[in-house]
């Protein structure tokens, strides 16, 4: 649960980047309960934005890390697909030489049967 001083820090954004995953979400979660706790009639309302935006503090520092690692996976697949893309060019020019090759020969076989 979060208390009442811990619900006003505002951690920055090095701090957000810090904090473990699971702790990021703990803290997320907390906050958001504890604004669901909260009387919107009390608590003043300049309080209850600094709140929310704390939350989408959390949230975009989620989103953000979600992004970086769709990022690496992503670059690790264009890796993949470049390796093989060479090795389809690769096999390509491969078979378009044995067919070249093969056509000679049958066209050499034939012309010296004649």
């Amino acid at each position: 649960m979060m208390d009442e001083d811990e619900s006003k820090h505002r951690e920055s954004i090095s701090e957000l980047r810090e904090l473990q995953e699971e702790e990021l979400e703990r803290r997320h979660n907390a906050l958001v309960a504890y604004v669901a706790r909260t009387d919107p009639y009390v608590t003043p309302p300049i309080v209850t934005q600094q709140r929310l935006s704390r939350i989408e503090a959390f949230a975009a520092e989620l989103a953000r890390r979600e992004t970086e690692r769709q990022g690496e996976r992503m670059e690790t697949l264009t890796r993949s697909l470049n390796r093989l893309t060479k090795w389809i060019v690769a096999l390509t020019v491969l078979i378009a030489v044995a067919t070249v090759v093969g056509v000679i020969l049958t066209a050499w076989s034939v012309l010296a049967g004649a």
